[in-house]
């Protein structure tokens, strides 16, 4: 018996078409693996058939990639055309009802997420309650980040938060954990800036 997540194949013409609709219109973060790099992305359009999407970072036709949105598990597949900043994306294995509307419901814009976070390596210095200590980011979305310092530290309710080639952020602490602290973002990194600013980093993974 084949796994409910098995590719299964039909040669009627109307499912065929049905495969291929939108089924909504999305526009959400998601973040999208090709080739041990990863990219931010806006999802648009999704079916069960694929999905098409807004890039932050060079993407060629016929690549494989891996879409990850939310804590669903990833889905795979090519890239089938690119114009400019969009791309529509041909799932390996189609979507079943279930999952196309679970996905569907999780990027929908009611529903209130946090941006996907990316693991990036940087130096950075954390200034809060008058001091100033040296850090380690851990990874970081447009909302907020997670930086590791050298010693434990106890910060105030805010810090201000350094990183080369960005102005410095302001944020609030949402946890502390031995070494390590949460952080917030006063105001949202826009997507271009913080895709740019990746695109720069030498050890970026997911």
């Amino acid at each position: 018996m084949r796994s409910s997540i098995a590719c299964k194949t039909t040669k009627n013409p109307a499912n065929e078409r049905r495969s291929l609709k939108r089924e909504t219109l999305v526009l959400r973060v998601g973040l999208l693996e090709s080739d041990g790099r990863t990219s931010f992305c806006l999802v648009r359009n999704i079916s069960s058939g694929g999905v098409q999407v807004r890039l932050f970072a060079p993407l060629a036709r016929g690549r494989h990639v891996r879409l990850r949105v939310g804590d669903e598990q990833p889905l795979d597949g090519r890239v089938i055309w690119v114009r400019e900043q969009s791309s529509g994306i041909k799932f390996d294995c189609p979507l079943d009802p279930k999952t196309l509307l679970r996905v569907a419901q999780k990027l929908a814009a009611s529903k209130r997420r946090s941006s996907p976070r990316v693991n990036a390596s940087a130096r950075t210095v954390l200034r809060t309650a008058g001091h100033s200590y040296s850090a380690e980011l851990c990874d970081i979305s447009t909302a907020g980040a997670r930086v590791r310092t050298q010693r434990v530290v106890t910060p105030g309710p805010s810090v201000l938060l350094t990183l080369p080639g960005l102005p410095p952020l302001k944020a609030y602490v949402r946890w502390v954990a031995d070494h390590e602290i949460g952080l917030s973002f006063e105001a949202p990194i826009p997507i271009q800036v913080i895709a740019d600013w990746l695109g720069d980093r030498i050890h970026v993974s997911v």
